[in-house]
């Protein structure tokens, strides 16, 4: 949410009534081009009226849920186990088009109820006030979560009354304050029984009243969603659709092994908008090609809060499909998700209009119309937040173009309005409200077959809060024979949050003819062999039973889905076992790029003795782009360990292969080279204090090919006289190394989104910290950048970056000093920690300073 941003120079106040704003890009010409264009008033359409400005497509009629005063400026929603819809109010957002009075405490929760089952909201409660721009919230046992940034609120209602009576910090130091779309919202209770957000590298999990909370993979912007399968799907503002297709979390096994088979791209190829009205008031307007001939906005720049439909009121070939808002735009597309070979697609849905060539799933003529996430409701209908404002865009990003249209065309005012709708298939009647709560558990247990996710999930939620013994064997019975496969996955993930699961039902749960059941019942493995530490159980039946579930398992080895091959190993990653090693070459000589990389994220740390394995099992004889694949990887994993002694046995393992194996030498040597540093950056040495012989041979080698290739080692392996060894870093004291210990901390659950915990960055994103002059420079300018910002062009090891990083507001001078201190000393860097005092006294020099800096300005800083 909200509009995307561009680099940003210079702010200038002036005496004449527009400002160079702080969203400007330079000295860049900013044409009023809404001049020449037909663009229709926007003014303020009645609750009552609303549902004639949409355009939804063919069999499908939009209704209004709830609107203003009921509901004030929603940006999330969640539904509690007896239907009644639970709204965030970020009533804070830009009150005004400098966003001065943002720190208002008036955010609220609201229940509302529909007391007559017409779909309209009747009646509205506030469960909680005085919140400061809240996010998002989840239903807890016992509870709520509500994300305020800073705070994570777990608050309880203990009379019935649906107000908050209890008020506790879940979690110290949950996510840092910001613009709205840079720090972490969603709160999704997944299907793992984890909790994620957008915008954050962490998950999460409630028990017992506080949070556990997990390092994860960076996902998106404003909003998160699931599909029936658990894959997350999330966004940025200029790209509609992202997806991990896989467990992200499994990669993060081995940080030596680079990987994107999991996804976290973008899905979709088509970013074209199709909206019904011109809407000129966005952020960048007035560039080439950004609005056509009609002023309509031409592609995404804002899109945000996807929701996937998984409900039953659609006609079935919608199901799975995605719903991105892009309120630039004032519309929402669809999305429909395809699968083949274990990727992804989304495709585009746009639908013919006479009057504008095409449109969107739902397309609005009013400019006021902001749709924020979409979500799918017990009633099976799709949902809307619409957040009803003039105003889009942050104030930390407006530029002067849209700023002064703002005021011109009174898009500042008025505020404090918002509407929920949902969008009804004609063909079908929408469900009754739940009533879940108080269902006997037996009543769950039936609901895990449920053909709305709602309910599958509300179901799987409360089962697992309620931990109730006496229906384990019935939903044993729904996770090996229930005819519905959704069920099954759902029975076996809901025995794994209640700690249920048993041998032999993952067992039985491994005879499933289903890719994606039998993929969750090789992942419930895991959570057995985990238990008992295989092969340590110390009762002897259990032990065989252990046995005999794992080999069941490698059997699985000859299918021919992909889904069941990369589950089963990323599982096999998970045990330590002689036996298993077999089937693991047996998988990676799969073409599958996917299911290579399931394997190795399995094998952190011991990629030298499999490489050994590898090259003498009669199967890795034959060259073929694949094997070469695999082990130029593992031997790029070596490498990147830094450990003499095993890169000098993978040195020997290739000087040793014979002349019919060369391609290995090639593969290996190639691998090691991987990790030579790209231009502009030196790489550490590896030392040695005689050249190894490996090395000679190499050099020397009969293939031209390798000789050439291993005439490049020097690069990275150096003997003889040992080099100046660099100055010692700064010992740590007590107090520093608490200070380091919250920088790591901080840093994955803020920073690591972009620049990875390997700080090697990620492409798109971030430039890498590792080794960057600008982090390991003076501490000064570091500082100004975390609190203000840089903003590009970015030199970093000779590759020029022109991004943005925003400022990391909402950290004290200790957080700061912490995040700097961590990064500094982190990835074999010797930077001197940062003090408090020292981002104390910067930040008094800075002190109003909203601009990010530009490199020329940093330069000048000592």
């Amino acid at each position: 949410m909200f509009q995307r941003f561009a680099p940003i120079v210079i702010v200038v106040l002036l005496t004449a009534p527009l400002f160079a704003q702080r969203g400007d890009k330079g000295k860049e010409k900013q044409p009023e081009v809404w001049r020449d264009m037909d663009v229709p008033a926007a003014p303020v359409v009645p609750p009552d009226k609303a549902v004639a400005t949409f355009k939804v497509a063919p069999g499908f009629r939009i209704e209004l849920v709830a609107a203003e005063p009921m509901v004030e400026d929603p940006v999330a929603v969640t539904w509690d186990a007896d239907g009644r819809l639970w709204a965030v109010e970020m009533r804070g957002y830009m009150p005004n088009v400098d966003g001065k009075g943002e720190d208002i405490r008036n955010g609220q929760i609201v229940v509302l109820e529909d007391r007559d089952g017409d779909g309209r909201m009747d009646k509205s409660t506030v469960f909680l006030g005085e919140l400061q721009m809240p996010r998002a919230i989840a239903m807890v046992k016992g509870g709520v979560l509500i994300a305020e940034p800073p705070y994570l609120w777990y608050c309880q209602d203990t009379d019935g009354d649906l107000k908050c009576d209890t008020k506790v910090e879940a979690l110290k130091g949950y996510a840092r304050q910001g613009p709205v779309e840079h720090t972490e919202n969603g709160l999704l209770p997944a299907l793992d029984n984890w909790m994620y957000n957008a915008k954050s590298s962490r998950r999460m999990k409630f028990r017992d009243g506080k949070i556990v909370v997990e390092n994860s993979a960076g996902r998106g912007q404003w909003g998160i969603t699931q599909d029936n399968y658990g894959r997350l799907y999330f966004n940025s503002n200029s790209s509609y659709l992202s997806a991990h297709t896989l467990p992200a979390d499994y990669f993060l096994r081995n940080p030596n092994h680079s990987s994107r088979s999991h996804g976290g791209g973008s899905i979709a190829s088509d970013q074209n908008t199709h909206g019904i009205r011109p809407n000129p008031g966005v952020n960048r307007g007035y560039k080439n090609n950004f609005l056509d001939d009609k002023g309509r906005l031409r592609r995404t720049t804002a899109t945000c809060g996807p929701g996937i439909y998984r409900g039953d009121q659609f006609p079935p070939e919608y199901s799975g499909n995605a719903f991105v808002p892009e309120p630039a735009a004032n519309v929402v597309a669809r999305f429909d998700i395809k699968e083949s070979d274990g990727r992804l697609r989304a495709h585009h849905i746009a639908y013919d209009d006479p009057d504008w060539t095409k449109r969107e799933f739902v397309s609005c003529t009013d400019e006021r119309f902001r749709p924020v996430n979409c979500y799918t409701g017990p009633d099976g209908c799709l949902y809307i937040v619409d957040m009803y404002r003039g105003i889009l865009q942050h104030r930390v990003y407006v530029t002067s173009f849209l700023r002064k249209q703002i005021i011109e065309r009174g898009l500042d005012k008025p505020i404090g309005l918002g509407r929920i709708y949902r969008v009804v298939h004609d063909g079908s009647k929408p469900a009754r409200t739940p009533r879940l709560s108080k269902a006997p558990s037996s009543q769950l247990v039936e609901h895990l077959s449920h053909t709305n996710g709602f309910w599958r999930d509300t179901a799987q939620r409360l089962l697992i809060e309620r931990n109730d013994n006496s229906v384990v064997d019935a939903i044993g019975k729904v996770a090996v024979s229930d005819s519905n496969h959704l069920a099954r996955i759902h029975a076996m993930w809901t025995l794994e949050g209640m700690g249920q699961l048993d041998t032999w039902t993952v067992t039985d749960a491994l005879a499933d003819k289903h890719p994606k059941s039998l993929a969750t019942a090789i992942r419930m493995c895991e959570s057995i062999f985990r238990e008992t530490q295989l092969p340590g159980a110390q009762d002897e039946e259990e032990q065989q039973l252990q046995l005999d579930l794992l080999n069941e398992l490698l059997t699985l080895a000859n299918h021919q889905d992909p889904d069941v091959q990369t589950q089963l190993a990323f599982t096999l990653g998970e045990v330590r076992r002689p036996m298993v090693d077999a089937v693991l070459r047996k998988l990676l000589l799969n073409s599958n790029q996917t299911v290579r990389d399931a394997v190795i994220s399995g094998l952190g740390g011991r990629e030298l003795e499999f490489i050994g394995r590898l090259l003498a099992d009669p199967a890795w004889a034959t060259e073929d782009r694949s094997r070469d694949d695999v082990i130029h990887a593992l031997a790029s994993c070596v490498t990147r360990q830094r450990n003499p002694k095993r890169i000098e046995r993978l040195l020997t393992l290739a000087a040793v292969q014979s002349p019919q194996s060369v391609w290995r030498t090639r593969s290996i040597i190639d691998g090691i080279n991987s990790n030579i540093a790209t231009k502009g950056r030196k790489p550490k040495p590896i030392h040695y204090d005689n050249q190894p012989k490996s090395v000679a041979l190499l050099m020397s080698h009969f293939d031209k090919g390798v000789a050439k290739s291993a005439a490049k080692l020097p690069t990275l392996i150096t003997w003889g006289k040992p080099p100046e060894p660099p100055k010692p870093p700064t010992p740590l004291t007590s107090s520093q190394e608490k200070l380091f210990d919250q920088g790591k901390l901080l840093f994955a659950q803020t920073c690591a989104s972009c620049h990875q915990l390997s700080g090697l960055g990620e492409e798109g994103k971030a430039p890498p910290l590792l080794d960057s002059p600008y982090l390991l420079g003076p501490p000064s300018r570091m500082v100004r950048i975390v609190m203000q910002g840089l903003t590009g062009p970015v030199e970093v090891h000779g590759r020029v970056y022109n991004m943005d990083m925003p400022a990391l507001q909402g950290f004290n001078d200790e957080q700061i000093a912490a995040i700097l201190t961590y990064a500094r000393r982190e990835w074999e860097h010797r930077g001197d920690p940062v003090d408090p005092t020292i981002v104390a006294k910067i930040r008094e020099e800075t002190k109003g300073r909203e601009l990010p800096w530009t490199v020329k300005e940093l330069m000048t800083i000592k």
